[in-house]
């Protein structure tokens, strides 16, 4: 069988989703994700292309930092379309991937390039070669980079740091904008011709910076973990209530076999169990001259044993010595 590395790749990111998510929910790691970088207007040859490429070096050195679980942001198309596949039919239902794995962020961090690129200087050498007239010099190729960014709360939009990286360096020049004008070289730490140049280096350190800084940050508790909670103490608190309601419901008698026989029409559904007991109430409905019940009134007569529950009624015993009725009432107590 022919081995398909790209969709090899793809499956372990996929398997591995759950795994990271687990992983970073236990060990209360914050999870990360890295939108592609903006350029500045005054950039004039910026291009998308360039900004996945800077968000892909950013996601690498983050992942050398334990403070964070790094998210996968760039090739989410990728990853949705495998399991697209699985659904469609065209994956062993025992190996597709399920919809619903993603893991998801607490933090954003997003970055605008506002300085990229290269300029030349000359340095005149007319005074120091001798007979030179002033024309004669060193052509010296200056890269230079500004990165200004923010760290961001996803769930609140709350900027929780924001930095500006900047560095210069001196050497070879590096020509950008493969994908438009069919020369030059794509940017990221797979291009030796990039990371050999000036602007590679200068690049590497203002990610540098930039990842050091986050490094020391002290991160806040995520809003998103903030929700989770309240809301898991909400539903807690709803379900309780809800309990106790149903708990406090009144039943009725709905048949009598004998004392150790009756069934009355409260169970699990209202949270009951075997060994449980309830008051016993004698009901006397006193009716209009249509017939119609217009007062009720009840007269505590003793309480019952529930023997056998089941999801909306249990059979019953009662140790007195009054004569049960059916439609007489049964409560919690």
């Amino acid at each position: 069988m022919k081995f398909n590395v790209c969709r090899f790749t793809l499956l372990l990111a996929l398997a591995a989703a759950p795994v990271a998510r687990a992983l970073a929910e236990d060990a209360e790691v914050p999870t990360v994700f890295v939108a592609p970088f903006s350029g500045d207007h005054s950039i004039e040859y910026w291009q998308p292309a360039m900004g996945e490429g800077l968000g892909e070096m950013l996601i690498t050195e983050l992942g050398k930092i334990p403070k964070f679980q790094v998210l996968e942001t760039t090739r989410l198309d990728a990853l949705k379309s495998e399991i697209q596949m699985g659904q469609d039919g065209w994956i062993e239902p025992a190996e597709k991937v399920e919809k619903g794995g993603f893991a998801a962020a607490d933090f954003m961090f997003t970055a605008k390039v506002t300085r990229f690129g290269s300029k030349e200087n000359r340095v005149g050498l007319g005074g120091f070669v001798p007979g030179s007239v002033g024309n004669l010099g060193v052509r010296q190729t200056v890269s230079d980079v500004r990165i200004d960014w923010r760290l961001v709360d996803a769930a609140s939009r709350r900027i929780i740091k924001t930095g500006s990286a900047t560095a210069q360096q001196k050497g070879g020049g590096f020509v950008i904008g493969s994908s438009v004008s069919g020369r030059g070289g794509g940017i990221g730490f797979d291009n030796s011709e990039f990371m050999g140049s000036a602007l590679g280096k200068a690049t590497v350190a203002a990610l540098t910076q930039i990842t050091n800084e986050l490094g020391a940050v002290s991160l806040p508790e995520p809003s998103r973990r903030k929700q989770k909670v309240a809301q898991a103490k909400n539903d807690a608190a709803v379900a309780k209530d809800t309990a106790d309601a149903l708990h406090h419901s009144v039943g009725k008698v709905l048949a009598v076999a004998g004392k150790d026989s009756l069934i009355v029409s409260l169970g699990s559904k209202q949270g009951f169990k075997s060994g449980d007991k309830l008051d016993l109430y004698e009901t006397t409905d006193i009716k209009d001259d249509k017939g119609a019940v217009v007062f009720s009134d009840e007269k505590l007569i003793g309480e019952v044993t529930l023997q056998s529950v089941q999801e909306d009624r249990s059979k019953a015993s009662y140790a007195g010595d009054r004569d049960i009725k059916s439609g007489w009432n049964v409560k919690a107590k």
